[in-house]
C-alpha cells in the first residue's frame, strides 16, 4: 500500500472539486502513463486520466460526492481507495506509490484521510450535509449556517431567518455585502431599489443542499465584487438509485415559553385586564414537503426534484396610545408628564414677541382645555401667495374627524400619562411554497452538463386596527445551467449561465374614504397617481394612523444575469485558471410612497416658546385636533427602469512548488457599469460646476458665480462613470512542515459592491415630494392647513425644463453624482494548522482586514451643511430668522426683473427666507444638494480566529470556532442602513468634522464562541453498546441522537443620542464626562431597580455646539448573546435503505432573554431603561419533526 494522504484547498473553484497527484513506484520514480479512474459512487459515473512523463495526473471538475480511486498501470498491482469525499470547491491531493506484481493483484486502502488542507492561505469553513440535516435549524432556514465560520458575527437587530438574510458581519466587512452562490450561479443580487448592499431572495431547503461553503479571506481572484465573503452552496443530483423522502414539520404555542416582558407584566388569572388567551404568543408554523431523485438513463442521466410547503399564522397582541374621551373634546386638564405634572398646551394661533430676548410666545389655553374661537391666517383665496386673517373655531374639523377615527381606550393606560392604553390583537397569516429541479446528464467522460430550476412563492397578510391592511407577495425564480468539456488531459473549459429573477408587491388597503373625513379631493387623488389612499398620520408618542404607506403599492421586478467561461489548464506543477465573468441587473421598480400625503405632528407646536421648546409642555394630539401639522408632504414619482453591469477577467495559478510548498498566485481585473435609467429619469449632481448665475444680493454670503449644477441624462450620458482602476492582485501559500503540521497565510485585494447598481426613484426632477408648508417661519404664523394644504395648487415635478439650473429654489436631492468609487478592502492571515488524534484538526489564525473608500450612508450624500462656524456664530435662534430673500427676482417680477423660474410652491417666492438657507454653499437649493455619498469612510479588523472540527468516529462529530477581534470604523452603512432595521447610528454628529465620527464598529465583538455538536448514543443495533439487540428492543432504546449549536458573543457597543438636539443639519449628542455605563446589574436594570446607564455622566451641549459623545462606547455595551439550540432524534431503521426519524428541536433551550440596548436617548424619560427585547431575541420554542427516506 503506498497511498499518500489527500490534502483540500479550502475556498477554490466554484461548485466542484479538482484532484490532481504524482503516481511514483516505490524507489520514489515515477510511473507514466498510469491509468488513474475516478468513479462516482452514487452515479457509478467515471473519468479517468493517465499521468504524463512525469507521473502527474489532474480531474479538474469533479461533482462533490463520495468517489472510489482506482490506479492501474503494466507491471503494478492495482491500487484502489474507496470513500474518497470530495466537498465543493477542494482541490485534493492524492499520490500513489504503487507496488510491483500483476493487474490482476488488487491493494484496499482503508486508512482515514487526514483533514489538513496542504495547498492554500484561504480562511473559511465548509458544512457539510450531515450538519445540515442533523442540527437543530430554526423553520429549517440555511440563515444560520454561517455563523458557524469564524470571524462571522450577528449583527444588533438582525433577524437570522428573515428574507434577504445577508445581514451578518463577517471578518471585518460591513453587512449585508456577502456573495451567495447556489451551484456556482450567482444567488445574491443587489438590493432593488436601494442598491449598494447584497439581498438573498430565494433560499434553498436544507434537503435539497449537499454542502455550504463560506471563505472571507485570502480566496482565489475567480471572486470579487463582493464585500469580501463568499459563500457557495451545492445543491444534490439524483444517483443511480432512487432515493426520496418526506418530512413534516410543525411549531404550536404549547412547545414554547413566554418571553421575558410578557411573562413579567402579564396580569395574573382572574385578572379583568388579563387577556383571554393569557400573555404567550401563539405562534404555528407548519412545514412539508418531499424530494425524490434517481436515474433517467442508467449511468448517463438523474434527476432530483424537491418541493416544500409552508405556513405561518403570528398572532400578537400590541399595546398603543390613542386618544382619551377628554382629548378627543379638546380637553387636556387630565393629561400629566411622568413626573405627575401637567402637560400644558399653547395656542400657536396667539403668538407675541418678547421683547427682550426677541423670542416668540404662545399663550396657553385656559384650563389646558381647546375651546372657542382662534384667529387665524390662511391663505388668501385670491392671491395665494398672501396671507389673510380669520376668525374660526380653534377646532379643525378635518383634525376633529380625524381624531375620531381612532378606537376608545381599552384600559386607563399609565397611572400618570395615561399612555398605552389600547391593546389589540391581530393574525398574521403567511404562506408559502418553494420547489427545485434539477437534471444532471453525462454526454461521455470529458462532457457533461446540468442544469437547475428553483421558485418560490409567499404572500403575507398583516391587519391593521389603524386604518390599513398590508398584502405583501414574494416570487423569485432562478435558473442555473453549467457545462463542462475536457478537451484535453491537462486542459478544461467551463461555461456557466443563469437567471436570477423576483418579483415583490406590496398592497395597502386603507378602510376608510379619506374624502369622507373632509381631506380635500387635490390631496387625495394625487394627480401622478390614480389610486385613491388614505394619507399618513404620524403622531409623536402616540398611535399613528395609516403610517405604513410610504410603500403603498409598490411594484417590483429585478432580473439578474451572469454569464462566465472559465479555462484551467495544468502545466509541471501549475494548475492555471482563466476566465471572465458578466453580470447584468435589471430593476423595474415603482413605489408611489404616501401618494395622498403624510403628516407628522409633534408636540413642539403647543409649547410655549417658539425658538426654545420646552418638552415637558404640548400635546401632538392637540396639533391635530388644530389642524396644524410640523411636516406634511405628497409624493409624484414615476416608474424607472434602471439598468448595471459587472465585468471581471481573472488568471489564478496554484503553484505546487514542492511537495511541501504551494503557492496560490491570482490577479484580477473588474469594473462596474453604475446604473442608467431607460426613460433617462436620472440626474446628477456636479458640486464644483458653475452655474453661471451671481446674484448680487447675496452679498455678505458669497461673492462669487454660485456653484453647483444638475446633470440631466442623456441618450449620450446615461450614467455616472465608472471606477476604471480596480486591479486585485492575490497571494496565498500553504507550507507543510510534517504530515500534521501546516503554516498557511494570504493577501490580497478585494473591491465591494458598487453602490450604483440602481435606485428606485430616479433623479429628483422626475421625483418630487410636493412639501406642504403649515408655516413658512418655523411656527410663528400658520400657512397652509388640513383643508388647503396646497394655496398655489399641486406643482408636480419639473421634469429637467431647466436644465442644469433644476430645482433652484427646491431640495434637490438627485442620488448621483459624476463619480463612483468601489470600495478598497485588503485582507490578510498566517496561522498553523494542526491534525490531533481522534481525527480533531484545530486551526489557529491571525486574520485582519482594512478597508478604504466605504460609502458613508445615506445621509451623508448631502454636501448642503452649514459651517460650524456660521452654526456658532448665529445660533439656533439667528439661523432661523427671517432676513431678506436674494433669490426672489429669479422667482417673481421685481421691479421690473424678468424671472427664471416660475415654481409658484418654491418658498424663494417671498420676500423673505431663514437665514441658514443663505449660509449654505449651495444657498440656490432650499433644502439638501445629494449625489452620492461620498466614498471616505474606512475601516480596520483585527482577529485571533481559533477552529477546530472532527470528523465522524465512535458516533461524534462537531465542528466550532472562537474569535477575538477589535473591529473599528466611521461609518455603519455598507449601503442600505434599513436592512434588517438594523437600528445603527446613521447621521454624523457634525458634517464638517467627520473625522470625530471615528469609534468602534457597530459590529464589534470583542469575543465570539460558537460550535455544533452532533452525537449518536452508543446503544442500540449495530453500536457499541447492544450491536446484536433483536429489533424490538432497538426500537425503543437504539437509534438516539443528540445534538446542538451554541453562540455566546459579546453585546454590541452602545451610541447615544440627545432628545430635541439643537444642532443645524447634523444630529446632536450628548456630553459624556467619565463612565456612561453605570456597571449596574441587567437583571435589576430590566426589573425596573437600576439604571443601565449613569445619568450623571451627561449633559446637553450648548445650542449648536456637537457633542462630546463618540458615535459608539466599546466600555459600555449591551447586552450580549447567550443561545442554545438543542435537539433530541430518534432513528428507526425499517429495512436496509428505510428509515423514519422523530425529532424534537429546542431553541434558545435555556430561555435566556436577549436584552436590547435600552433607551440610549439623553433627556427620554426612559433613558437607561431597558423595557424591550433584541428583535432577534425568541423565548424557547420549540419544533416538532417526523421524516421518512428510502
Amino acid at each position: 500500500m503506498g497511498f499518500q494522504y489527500p490534502t483540500s484547498l479550502v475556498g477554490q473553484g466554484t461548485n466542484s472539486a479538482l484532484v490532481r497527484g504524482t503516481v511514483t513506484d516505490s524507489s520514489g520514480g515515477v510511473v507514466p502513463g498510469a491509468t488513474v479512474t475516478m468513479t462516482n459512487e452514487g452515479t457509478q459515473v467515471s473519468q479517468k486520466a493517465t499521468t504524463d512523463n512525469a507521473g502527474r495526473y489532474i480531474f479538474y471538475s469533479l461533482p462533490p460526492a463520495s468517489y472510489t480511486a482506482t490506479v492501474e498501470a503494466q507491471g503494478f498491482k492495482v491500487e484502489k481507495r474507496p470513500n474518497i469525499v470530495l466537498r465543493v470547491g477542494d482541490q485534493t491531493d492524492l499520490d500513489y506509490t504503487l507496488q510491483v506484481g500483476t493487474v490482476t493483484q488488487v491493494i484496499e486502502i482503508t486508512s482515514a484521510a487526514p483533514l489538513l488542507n496542504t495547498v492554500s492561505g484561504s480562511l473559511g469553513a465548509q458544512v457539510t450535509n450531515r450538519y445540515l440535516s442533523e442540527l437543530p435549524l430554526l423553520d429549517r432556514d440555511i440563515s444560520e449556517l454561517p455563523y458557524l465560520a469564524p470571524g462571522v458575527t450577528e449583527v444588533q437587530n438582525a433577524r437570522i431567518g428573515q428574507l434577504g438574510g445577508t445581514v451578518f458581519a463577517s471578518n471585518g466587512q460591513h453587512y449585508a455585502t456577502a456573495e451567495f452562490r447556489l451551484d456556482g450561479a450567482l444567488l445574491s443580487n443587489p438590493e432593488g431599489g436601494e442598491g449598494g448592499s447584497s439581498i438573498v431572495q430565494y433560499k434553498p431547503s436544507v434537503e435539497d443542499i449537499q454542502e455550504f461553503k463560506l471563505m472571507n479571506n485570502g480566496f482565489s481572484a475567480e471572486y470579487g465584487n463582493n464585500g469580501g465573503t463568499v459563500i457557495n452552496i451545492v445543491t444534490k443530483s439524483g444517483t443511480n438509485k432512487f432515493h426520496g423522502a418526506g418530512w413534516y414539520f410543525f411549531r404550536r404555542p404549547s412547545f414554547d415559553a413566554n418571553d421575558f416582558f410578557s411573562n413579567r407584566d402579564c396580569p395574573p388569572p382572574g385578572d379583568p385586564s388579563r387577556p383571554p388567551d393569557g400573555c404567550k404568543g401563539a405562534y404555528a408554523h407548519d412545514q412539508a414537503g418531499g424530494l425524490i431523485s434517481g436515474p433517467i438513463f442508467k449511468d448517463k442521466t438523474f434527476f432530483l426534484f424537491n418541493f416544500e410547503k409552508t405556513r405561518d399564522n403570528a398572532p400578537s397582541t400590541s399595546t398603543t396610545s390613542v386618544p382619551t374621551a377628554l382629548q378627543r373634546q379638546g380637553n387636556f386638564s387630565q393629561t400629566f408628564n411622568s413626573d405627575g405634572s401637567l402637560e400644558s398646551i399653547f395656542n400657536p394661533y396667539a403668538v407675541a414677541q418678547d421683547p427682550l430676548t426677541g423670542d416668540f410666545i404662545r399663550q396657553p389655553f385656559p384650563g389646558n382645555v381647546i375651546s372657542g374661537n382662534c384667529t387665524k391666517n390662511q391663505p388668501d383665496p385670491t392671491d395665494p401667495t398672501r396671507t389673510i386673517v380669520v376668525t374660526t373655531s380653534c377646532i379643525d374639523p378635518i383634525g376633529q374627524a380625524i381624531m375620531n377615527l381612532y378606537p376608545l381606550p381599552t384600559g386607563p393606560g399609565d397611572p400618570l400619562t395615561g399612555l398605552n392604553n389600547y391593546t389589540y390583537k391581530i393574525v398574521e397569516v403567511a404562506p408559502g411554497y418553494q420547489y427545485d429541479a434539477r437534471i444532471d446528464h453525462n454526454f461521455s467522460e470529458k462532457s457533461r452538463i446540468f442544469g437547475r430550476y428553483s421558485r418560490s412563492h409567499s404572500t403575507d397578510t398583516v391587519p391593521d386596527p389603524f386604518l390599513a391592511a398590508n398584502f405583501y407577495r414574494n416570487e423569485t425564480h432562478d435558473v442555473g445551467l453549467e457545462h463542462n468539456w475536457t478537451l484535453t488531459p491537462t486542459l478544461l473549459w467551463t461555461n456557466r449561465i443563469s437567471l436570477h429573477r423576483g418579483y415583490f408587491t406590496q398592497k395597502v388597503q386603507p378602510t376608510v374614504d379619506p374624502l369622507s373625513v373632509g381631506l380635500p379631493s387635490n390631496l387625495v387623488l394625487n394627480p401622478w397617481y390614480n389610486e385613491k389612499n388614505f394619507p399618513d398620520f404620524f403622531i409623536d408618542s402616540y398611535q399613528g394612523l395609516v403610517t405604513n404607506a410610504c410603500c403603498t403599492d409598490t411594484l417590483e421586478t429585478d432580473t439578474q444575469w451572469m454569464i462566465n467561461s472559465i479555462v484551467s489548464k495544468t502545466k509541471g506543477g501549475h494548475s492555471l485558471k482563466f476566465g471572465g465573468e458578466k453580470r447584468i441587473f435589471l430593476n423595474n421598480f415603482f413605489q408611489p410612497d404616501d401618494t395622498s400625503g403624510e403628516f407628522e405632528f409633534g408636540q413642539g407646536l403647543t409649547t410655549q416658546s417658539v425658538f426654545n421648546p420646552d418638552f415637558s409642555q404640548g400635546n401632538s394630539l392637540a396639533g391635530l385636533l388644530l389642524g396644524w401639522a410640523d411636516w406634511g408632504a405628497v409624493v409624484a414619482r414615476p416608474h424607472v427602469a434602471n439598468k448595471s453591469g459587472e465585468t471581471a477577467f481573472f488568471v489564478q495559478d496554484d503553484w505546487k512548488v514542492t511537495s511541501r510548498l504551494t503557492l496560490n498566485l491570482g490577479l484580477r481585473y473588474e469594473w462596474s457599469t453604475p446604473y442608467s435609467e431607460r426613460y433617462n429619469h436620472n440626474a446628477f449632481s456636479c458640486f464644483s460646476c458653475d452655474s453661471g448665475i451671481f446674484v448680487p444680493s447675496l452679498g455678505e454670503f458669497t461673492g462669487r458665480e454660485i456653484l453647483g449644477t444638475t446633470i440631466l441624462a442623456t441618450p449620450s450620458r446615461r450614467h455616472a462613470d465608472s471606477d476604471l482602476n480596480n486591479m486585485a492582485p492575490r497571494f496565498g501559500f500553504a507550507y507543510r512542515l510534517n504530515d500534521k503540521t501546516v503554516l498557511r497565510g494570504s493577501a490580497g485585494l478585494y473591491y465591494g459592491q458598487s453602490y450604483p447598481t440602481n435606485w428606485q426613484y430616479g433623479g429628483s426632477a422626475w421625483n418630487k415630494g410636493v412639501t406642504i408648508y403649515f408655516s413658512k417661519d418655523s411656527g410663528r404664523t400658520q400657512y397652509a392647513n388640513l383643508a388647503n394644504p396646497f394655496p398655489v395648487g399641486f406643482i408636480g415635478p419639473q421634469q429637467g425644463k431647466y436644465g442644469q439650473l433644476t430645482l433652484w429654489g427646491h431640495s434637490n436631492g438627485n442620488h448621483g453624482s459624476e463619480a463612483n468609487r468601489n470600495a478598497e478592502i485588503y485582507q490578510w492571515n498566517f496561522g498553523i494548522e494542526r491534525e490531533l488524534p481522534g481525527l480533531v484538526k484545530l486551526e489557529v489564525h491571525y486574520s485582519a482586514s482594512r478597508a478604504t473608500h466605504l460609502p458613508w450612508n445615506y445621509s451623508v450624500e448631502d454636501r448642503n451643511f452649514v459651517s460650524r462656524a456660521d452654526r456658532e456664530k448665529w445660533g439656533s435662534q439667528g439661523l432661523e430668522e427671517l432676513v431678506p430673500n436674494p433669490f426672489q427676482y429669479l422667482f417673481q417680477s421685481i421691479n421690473g426683473s424678468t424671472p427664471i423660474f416660475n415654481e409658484p410652491d418654491s418658498l424663494y417666492n417671498d420676500g423673505t427666507t431663514q437665514r441658514i438657507n443663505l449660509l449654505r454653499p449651495f444657498p440656490q437649493f432650499d433644502g439638501g444638494f445629494t449625489g452620492f455619498p461620498l466614498f471616505a469612510a474606512s475601516s480596520s479588523y483585527h482577529s485571533l480566529q481559533v477552529r477546530f472540527e472532527k470528523q465522524h468516529s465512535h458516533g461524534l462529530v462537531f465542528l466550532g470556532n472562537y474569535t477575538f477581534s477589535k473591529f473599528i470604523d466611521d461609518t455603519d452603512s455598507g449601503g442600505n442602513a434599513w436592512i434588517g432595521n438594523l437600528g445603527f447610528a446613521g447621521t454624523p454628529q457634525d458634517f464638517t468634522n467627520r473625522r470625530a465620527e471615528k469609534s468602534v464598529s457597530a459590529n464589534d465583538t470583542p469575543h465570539r464562541l460558537a460550535f455544533a455538536v452532533i452525537y449518536e448514543l452508543p446503544v442500540g443495533r449495530g453500536r457499541p453498546l447492544g450491536r446484536q439487540m433483536n429489533r424490538a428492543l432497538d426500537g425503543i432504546v437504539g437509534g438516539w441522537r443528540v445534538s446542538t449549536n451554541v453562540a455566546l458573543q459579546t453585546g454590541g457597543p452602545t451610541t447615544f443620542g440627545l432628545q430635541n438636539g439643537r444642532l443645524a443639519d447634523g444630529t446632536q449628542r450628548p456630553n459624556i464626562n467619565g463612565n456612561a455605563c453605570s456597571g449596574a446589574n441587567v437583571d435589576a436594570v430590566v426589573n425596573g431597580t437600576a439604571n443601565y446607564f449613569d445619568s450623571n455622566a451627561f449633559a446637553v451641549p450648548a445650542d449648536q455646539i456637537p457633542g462630546t459623545a463618540g458615535r459608539y462606547y466599546s466600555n459600555c455595551r449591551q447586552p450580549g448573546i447567550h443561545n442554545l439550540n438543542f435537539q433530541l432524534a430518534k432513528r428507526i431503521s425499517l429495512r436496509e435503505s428505510m428509515a423514519l426519524e422523530f425529532r424534537a428541536d429546542f431553541f434558545n433551550f435555556l430561555n435566556t432573554p436577549r436584552f436590547y440596548a435600552g433607551n440610549t436617548t439623553f433627556g427620554s424619560d426612559s433613558f437607561g431603561v431597558i423595557d424591550s427585547l433584541a428583535s432577534s431575541s425568541r423565548p424557547r420554542h420549540g419544533q416538532i419533526g417526523i421524516r421518512f427516506e428510502f
